[in-house]
């Protein structure tokens, strides 16, 4: 069960990166950076399964971990690790609905995808026009650069596999999280 006062991501947005981490650096490297791990974290890592909640600084701790044995930053790795596993996610019949889907009903979505995977903070997105939006996360004042880059790679992913074409996400950090600045074209 999750403590709602440590910051933690679900199981299966872990399982789906980590996938993405083995194929792009190789299930060597990765298994290779969980033993470099303390013992605690590599026993709270090994209970991750889809339903299970996992602390951000344990995932955060494995990442780096992944990216230092691949000889990687990894502020410039996980943008490919997030993009990789939420095509791999949406390729079946999802990407056919998200095509039909309207940017609108997709941002509208976009506070209850929000919470299934990230056990803190709030996202409130608004339409500001014709392909222009704002997604504004509250309630995580210490929200991690990696966390921000995460999130907005995944609200432009997300939007690129609905046909969205040019695609940007944006974020400055605020007293309460974030705000993401997202355009597209149709």
């Amino acid at each position: 069960m999750n403590d709602a006062a440590i910051p933690s991501l679900s199981g299966a947005l872990i399982l789906r990166n980590l996938a993405a981490f083995e194929r792009h650096v190789g299930v060597d490297t990765v298994d290779r950076a969980r033993t470099s791990l303390t013992s605690e974290q590599q026993e709270r890592l090994a209970a991750t399964v889809p339903s299970a909640w996992i602390a951000v600084a344990d995932t955060d701790a494995l990442y780096a971990a992944i990216a230092d044995e691949a000889g990687c930053d990894l502020l410039e790795l996980y943008p490919t690790i997030v993009r990789e596993g939420l095509e791999s996610t949406l390729r079946s019949v999802w990407k056919v609905l998200l095509r039909v889907t309207t940017p609108r009903a997709l941002l509208m979505r976009a506070p209850l995808v929000y919470r299934r995977s990230h056990s803190v903070g709030t996202m409130t997105p608004r339409v500001l026009g014709k392909g222009k939006a704002e997604a504004v996360l509250t309630d995580w004042p210490q929200i991690s650069k990696l966390r921000l880059v995460g999130l907005a790679t995944g609200i432009e992913t997300l939007l690129a596999v609905a046909g969205r074409r040019d695609c940007c996400v944006g974020h400055e950090r605020t007293p309460e999280g974030a705000t993401f600045r997202v355009s597209w074209r149709r």
